[in-house]
């Protein structure tokens, strides 16, 4: 329930309009793109920081609560920090702690795993920028534009399309049951909430199923096979466009240029 009232905050959000929300999908997915290729190679935390002030100043600058950006970057951090949090355990490297049943913490384990949510976080920042200010039709929009595989993109429209109806059918599935007098925490037997619950699941997949057949002959009614190219508009680039792929760029080969004479 609240995941789809998150994202439909995260939708009505990314309709507004500022300077961000109106760059090209494309650009806006090329950048996402670069950004996380960048910081995944890098090793060096003065460009970690750099990047990561960027992005937040995107946050500000695109009218999106900064406090919200950063909360949903927090809550998004801990399934990283499962994965390097093991990191002193595993690696080898020199031995700073010695454990009971044989553990031990090494010197660069602790880097690393320093070095792996450092990036972990501005990924994911970059991933919160570029879903805050860019419609899920618009990326889906986006990957058509950029010849993606025709069969993904379709599937992905299909997806940004009926996300929500398929949670309209689910919440009246449930208020069916409530209807009823189903509830997980009443008394009544486990195996009869069990078979209730797979009931649920049950009519969900009908109703998916039959829904996708109804959708799929309304499109082989009007000529969809195989072989149908998807519509997407030509538009030129606009300037803000261009300098939101070029600042980026820039940004990037500064960095790099910075690492290579050990100024940073």
């Amino acid at each position: 329930m609240v995941s789809i009232d998150e994202l439909r905050k995260q939708e009505y959000l990314s309709n507004q309009n500022s300077i961000l929300h109106n760059v090209d999908s494309r650009i806006k997915l090329i950048v996402l793109v670069l950004t996380i290729l960048f910081a995944v190679t890098s090793s060096n935390y003065i460009v970690f920081l750099i990047l990561e002030l960027y992005l937040l100043s995107l946050v500000v600058i695109s009218g999106i609560s900064l406090k919200d950006a950063l909360i949903r970057v927090i809550l998004i951090l801990p399934f990283g920090l499962f994965i390097a949090i093991f990191q002193p355990f595993i690696q080898p490297g020199q031995i700073l702690y010695n454990l009971p049943f044989g553990l031990h913490i090494t010197l660069e384990g602790l880097q690393f795993a320093e070095l792996l949510m450092s990036r972990l976080a501005i990924s994911v920042t970059s991933i919160v920028l570029f879903s805050y200010i860019t419609p899920m039709k618009d990326i889906a929009e986006a990957f058509r534009r950029l010849h993606v595989p025709n069969e993904f993109a379709m599937i992905f429209s299909l997806f940004v399309r009926f996300i929500f109806l398929f949670y309209d059918e689910l919440n009246a599935i449930r208020q069916a049951q409530s209807s009823r007098c189903f509830s997980l925490s009443n008394n009544t037997p486990y195996l009869w909430k069990l078979k209730q619950v797979g009931y649920l699941f049950l009519m969900m997949f009908l109703r998916a199923y039959e829904r996708g057949e109804t959708v799929y002959s309304s499109m082989a009614s009007r000529g969809y096979n195989s072989d149908s190219k998807i519509y997407y508009s030509k538009d030129k680039l606009s300037l803000t466009s261009i300098i939101y792929l070029v600042v980026p760029i820039i940004l990037i080969i500064a960095l790099i240029l910075l690492q290579y004479f050990k100024i940073i």
